[in-house]
């Protein structure tokens, strides 16, 4: 977990203890509501209820959500919670004169205003933490709401017991009271902090801009769909199977064993269950159950076989689903979530419920055997749920990139530890973006350039032209070959300025790489080559008998080709021996990854040169070797098997102070990174302690954010940088 300070510890001990009493009051409800209800009406009225509450809900919602984007979550669920408290010991006061109204409202209560305050209490968790400290924290407060709901229908079985069904209603009441204080408690000083955001956007904008958000509608109203198709299948078995004395006690008994069992989950297998499957892998364990179980039970019909389904399915929903689901919400803006979780939350599983109640209705219409066309629904629902959960899946990191690439940080929000603080560059997210960072090496560019502002005689002097050799055509690239061997360096210079170069010739420019008071020189003039003569510039970055200031700068132009030669050579540079080769080839790559995405690049060969990095870095402790950042060096690579700028963009979010901007970063590269890259790296990423201090120069350091951003601006700056610069840099 992300550096807790002393606050958020107490915060979090007070959620978690908000968690156990919501969630115990949930299960306590429900213990009593279905008991009250198969006590006083018959089974046949539960669709009916079905649909009563998915219309109650859609007007609750439609409420809720709008004075939710308002006010906010940590505002306005303090006081419902204590409001909720005291309708409760209204109803428990009702009881006693009109329990089948008490009846109906209870179940309302419960089904309706139970799910708005739950979703509601998500609502400030994923506000307040960074998606990767909401997974942490969030998959050790759902065992909380296990023993919540553990307690909760544990609490109900005995005061039933001991005294009657109404005192179950007052232990209600004085749950959600006591939730209600201890929210005021996690939400205070968040609700200053929230009053800073800006007002979302309508919901059916939201709606209709956020795959996310309509894929997690959809999820919810599949499962709602399946989840009533359930839930009647099992209480039509115990109202024929059971009095009603012994209803009380079976539901709050049935309640009890799977919260035990979600204790037990969450305690020994949730977390590592997020960790090893994803948030994907983890929730579509649900309807793979669902599916798995629905044949058991046509096959072997009976009351046991009923329950068990149905207990494994919220066994299941509660261990697994529920955790995975919730922070599907993390990356979402807290404006858009704002507008739509109430509405995917209560809306779409209210309205899942009216449609599963209608087809109940329909089903009971139909000759034979209605059980059985209620588990072949069920069936078919559950697969349309697993291959939802993929593109699901998909959709949430596409969101979580969407972040990284859209994310403004603020110039007093970025503190980057990194040596360019203490050499003065100020490296904030400003300078971060392209234009901003092309500002600052402004200021650092070698002023022996002959630029626009130098006097013109002396600009002549040096790039006037040169009237070519008379005779034929071979007899001037001879006389041009003659200049560029000739170590006269105005006549080097003029020949590379004022004519223009073949394939022909790179052998005789390529030299002159080395040579720091052309070198600008030598790179504008290959540049124009670098397409056509690919081959001959992979043969000489791949030549051992090339002078090493030469197979270094060479990656600078095969990073401007467009054709898969330049992309093998690269590819066969990161094996090279020499790490600044194989760094420059890394960046190279990226860059053409970047600028064109449909040349293919063997990924394969990529990963087995970040396996061979990784193993060479550990023999330094990853430090700094000759000038290179392992993890500069690693997340290049990353970027040339996914995105380079994500990539880029991750880096960098690594070095802030922020949580937030380091916490997305984090679940982004942990849902991307195979288990045996992160292993190795996650110590030093997690805690943030990225050793990037080395003996370059603030310029050098500046050199190698221009190079890795300058795919995204799509330009040639890294052929435009100063022969000081680069002498620098080498």
């Amino acid at each position: 977990m992300l550096g807790i300070k002393s606050r958020d510890r107490y915060v979090i001990i007070f959620a978690a203890s908000a968690a156990l009493m919501m969630i115990g009051h949930l299960q306590g409800g429900k213990t009593v509501r279905d008991a009250l209800f198969l006590s006083y009406f018959d089974v046949a009225d539960l669709p009916k209820m079905m649909i009563a509450t998915a219309v109650l809900s859609a007007l609750a919602v439609i409420t809720f959500s709008r004075v939710l984007t308002k006010y906010g979550p940590a505002r306005l669920m303090p006081p419902f919670y204590i409001f909720s408290g005291i309708i409760s010991f209204g109803e428990w006061g009702a009881m006693a004169f009109w329990p089948q109204i008490v009846t109906v409202v209870l179940y309302l209560h419960v089904t309706v205003f139970d799910a708005l305050l739950i979703s509601g209490f998500w609502s400030i968790i994923n506000e307040r933490y960074d998606p990767y400290s909401a997974k942490n924290i969030i998959s050790r407060m759902v065992i909380f709401t296990a023993l919540g709901g553990l307690f909760g229908a544990g609490a109900a079985a005995v005061v039933a017991k001991t005294v009657d069904i109404r005192a179950v209603i007052a232990m209600l009441a004085i749950l959600h009271v006591f939730t209600g204080l201890a929210l005021f408690e996690v939400t205070r000083g968040q609700t200053a902090r929230k009053q800073q955001q800006p007002f979302s956007r309508g919901l059916l904008s939201v709606l209709k801009n956020n795959s996310l958000i309509q894929r997690m509608g959809l999820l919810m109203l599949m499962l709602a769909v399946t989840i009533s198709l359930l839930d009647y299948l099992f209480k039509a078995r115990l109202q024929v199977s059971l009095s009603r004395d012994e209803l009380v006690t079976f539901f709050a008994y049935f309640y009890i064993a799977i919260d035990i069992g979600s204790f037990l989950l969450q305690t020994f297998v949730g977390r590592r269950a997020l960790q090893w499957l994803g948030f994907g892998g983890t929730i579509v364990v649900l309807p793979l159950s669902i599916i798995f179980g629905g044949l058991i039970t046509f096959i072997f019909r009976s009351l046991t076989t009923v329950t068990l389904l149905r207990g494994a399915a919220n066994l299941i929903t509660n261990s697994f689903f529920g955790p995975g689901y919730e922070l599907f919400f993390t990356p979402i803006s807290s404006a858009d979530k704002r507008a739509s979780k109430i509405l995917i939350d209560v809306g779409a599983n209210r309205s899942g419920n009216m449609l599963g109640g209608l087809l109940i209705m329909g089903l009971l219409l139909l000759p034979g055997s209605t059980g059985s066309y209620i588990l072949i629904a069920v069936m078919v629902f559950a697969g349309m749920m697993s291959l939802l959960i993929f593109l699901l899946n998909r959709g949430y990191i596409s969101q979580l990139a969407h972040n990284l690439l859209s994310r403004k940080i603020k110039a007093d929000e970025a503190k980057v530890k990194d040596k360019a603080k203490a050499t003065g560059l100020a490296f904030t997210r400003p300078s971060l973006e392209p234009d901003g960072l092309l500002q600052q090496m402004s200021a650092y560019r070698s002023k022996d350039i002959l630029s626009q502002d130098q006097p013109a005689k002396l600009r002549k002097a040096v790039l006037a032209p040169e009237s070519n050799p008379s005779g034929s055509y071979e007899a001037a690239q001879l006389e041009i070959i003659k200049d560029l061997i000739s170590q006269d360096e105005n006549r080097v210079r003029r020949v590379l300025v004022n004519k223009k170069m073949t394939p022909a010739l790179l052998p005789y420019i390529l030299p002159l790489l080395r040579s720091q008071s052309v070198l600008k020189e030598a790179l504008n003039a290959i540049k124009p080559l670098t397409s056509s003569a690919s081959g001959q510039l992979v043969d000489a970055l791949l030549d051992h008998h090339q002078h090493p200031l030469v197979r270094r700068r060479i990656p600078l132009l095969l990073g401007q080709a467009n054709n898969e030669r330049a992309v093998q050579g690269l590819t066969l540079g990161l094996q090279d021996q020499e790490l600044d080769v194989r760094f420059r080839c890394a960046e190279a790559l990226a860059r053409i990854k970047n600028n064109l995405p449909d040349l293919t690049i063997d990924t394969e060969a990529i990963w087995h040169c970040v396996y061979r990095e990784i193993a060479f870095f550990r023999g330094s402790d990853f430090k700094p070797i000759r000038g290179v950042e392992p993890l500069r060096h690693l997340f290049n690579l990353f970027g040339v098997i996914f995105e380079p700028q994500v990539m880029d963009i991750c880096y960098e979010s690594l070095q802030v102070v922020d949580p937030t901007i380091r916490g997305t970063a984090l679940e982004y590269l942990e849902n991307q990174l195979p288990q045996n890259v992160r292993s190795p790296l996650w110590p030093l990423i997690e805690a943030g302690h990225i050793e990037v201090k080395s003996d370059r120069s603030s310029q050098e350091i500046m050199q190698d954010l221009l190079q890795a951003l300058s795919a995204v601006k799509n330009t040639d700056h890294i052929l435009e940088l100063s022969v000081k610069d680069i002498e620098k840099l080498d």
